[in-house]
């Protein structure tokens, strides 16, 4: 009686994921921040499993070793969600809600990473080709709306034909941002189903979905993809460890970006760049000129939105009036993290990077896998580097729906190697 109803549940949970995965491509065409309660739903059938709790969380406590990369990076994570919620009591902003903003997604991912790696051999290969389909669907409808001007969500109500419309536009980018990451654990799965040229086509999809919607920063990503999971075939271990090493040092010396000469570059290249690229570059130097006076603890959560009120207008070459010194955050994760965190937030954030280079170099999984997290890592990192807040908590989300995807990818090889 027991395993029949065991058997009803996940037969349920496994069907509520595929209604997910109809949703998921309309979730980013029109409403990306809507990955963030995709993925909550994506992981109740893993908090209605008690297995869950018993074997994610008894890794955890039953034998708490700080040598023990998983404990530690864990450790390190809540401690970074800790901090967040202290630093909410001195900021300005004064939210230390905002720990949820990170620690929700951390938990959410966690799990549906652990039902993705817990299905049977006969769901691991269901659930892939859902998932994997549904990524394709996503960047086939999004590259549509790129090349359409925005058709699809023009027939949704209110009619908007004021300059506001291109907000519209720069949402179906953002679209593509909340795929990209995912895009390369579904062509490792693609690869697995059916073949490397299939594999290849939905890569070229999300490229030419990125280049449709018109946001640089999700080519560079998609693009840096690319090389980093093929180098990764050839040197898995060695690539995972460096992609690693590379995030912790675009933390370390986010500080750098002070020495900016920002009217060096705004005089050199000034008519050559978008003027959005040259604004980033003068945010970039006056948040990291900032950062000294706030150390060690940093000025606080959300410290960035109350500067915004106070920062001054400056020119920028192209742009046709005055733009913020400080919008509502400094387009750069590691720099928000500098600022508003200070040393606790920078040391605990990399030592849970560290452990979870650790963590999968101990699991040695095979080397698709390995180039689709390496993949996934390096279009974070780029997106993150260029336009990320912390606060975006459906850029978070998008980091757990690639792990999920890696977490499938694993099963699948697992379950179906040949």
């Amino acid at each position: 009686m027991r395993r029949g109803l065991r058997q009803q549940r996940d037969r349920i949970s496994l069907y509520f994921l595929f209604g997910l995965f109809v949703l998921l491509p309309l979730t980013v065409v029109f409403g990306h921040k809507g990955v963030a309660p995709w993925l909550l739903l994506a992981s109740l059938p893993a908090f209605a499993r008690g297995d869950f709790w018993q074997s994610a969380f008894g890794q955890l406590f039953d034998q708490p070793d700080l040598r023990n990369p998983f404990f530690f990076g864990f450790a390190s994570i809540i401690g970074f969600c800790l901090w967040i919620f202290l630093s909410g009591f001195w900021s300005p902003g004064g939210q230390p809600s905002l720990a949820l903003y990170v620690l929700a997604p951390v938990l959410v991912g966690g799990s549906v990473v652990w039902f993705s790696l817990h299905l049977s051999r006969l769901w691991s290969y269901r659930l892939s080709y859902a998932y994997a389909i549904s990524i394709a669907a996503g960047m086939a409808v999004l590259l549509f709306e790129g090349m359409s001007g925005g058709l699809l969500r023009s027939l949704l109500p209110p009619d908007d034909p004021s300059p506001e419309r291109s907000k519209d536009i720069i949402a179906l980018g953002r679209g593509v941002t909340a795929l990209a990451p995912a895009l390369f654990p579904a062509a490792i799965i693609v690869s697995l189903i059916w073949n490397r040229y299939v594999s290849l086509g939905l890569l070229m999809l999300g490229v030419a979905a990125a280049f449709s919607n018109d946001v640089t920063a999700n080519a560079v990503a998609i693009s840096a993809g690319l090389v980093a999971g093929v180098i990764a075939f050839k040197a898995p271990r060695r690539t995972i460890m460096f992609t690693g090493w590379t995030v912790i040092v675009l933390m370390l010396l986010a500080p750098l970006a002070a020495l900016l000469p920002v009217d060096a570059i705004f005089q050199t290249v000034g008519d050559e760049l978008p003027p959005s690229w040259l604004h980033r570059v003068a945010i970039w130097q006056s948040v990291a000129a900032k950062i000294p006076a706030g150390l060690p603890f940093g000025y606080g959560a959300d410290f960035a939105r109350a500067w915004q009120e106070t920062a001054p207008l400056i020119n920028v070459p192209g742009a046709g009036a005055p733009l913020e010194l400080m919008p509502t955050h400094p387009h750069n994760f590691f720099l928000q993290i500098w600022l508003e965190l200070g040393l606790p937030g920078v040391l605990s954030f990399t030592a849970f990077v560290y452990c979870g280079m650790k963590v999968l170099k101990v699991a040695n999984p095979p080397a698709a896998v390995l180039a689709s997290i390496v993949g996934a890592i390096a279009a974070i990192a780029v997106s993150m580097s260029v336009e990320g807040s912390l606060w975006q908590v459906w850029r978070l989300a998008a980091m757990a729906l690639a792990g999920m995807g890696a977490a499938l990818a694993y099963s699948l090889q697992k379950n179906w190697s040949r």
